[in-house]
């Protein structure tokens, strides 16, 4: 899964599109009080969990020199 997003977006808007781009069927397993996003030498990036704490995709940004963040997420099998 991949999106893009303004380089100064709002994390609450930023997990708004990653549940928006979300399959319906893996949106409902995930919950905001266990996911996190985190600051890295290279930009932000998130965890995304399950309610019961399960990781099932991390997800990472990089600038794309246009004044955005292309997203990218990797999703555990």
């Amino acid at each position: 899964m991949h999106f893009t997003a303004a380089e100064n977006e709002s994390e609450s808007k930023i997990w708004e599109l990653i549940i928006q781009n979300l399959d319906p069927q893996i949106a409902k397993k995930v919950s905001s009080a266990s996911s996190s996003f985190y600051r890295t030498e290279d930009g932000i990036e998130c965890s995304i969990r399950a309610t019961n704490g399960t990781l099932i995709a991390s997800g990472y940004s990089e600038s794309d020199r246009m004044g955005n963040r292309r997203w990218s997420f990797y999703f555990n099998k």
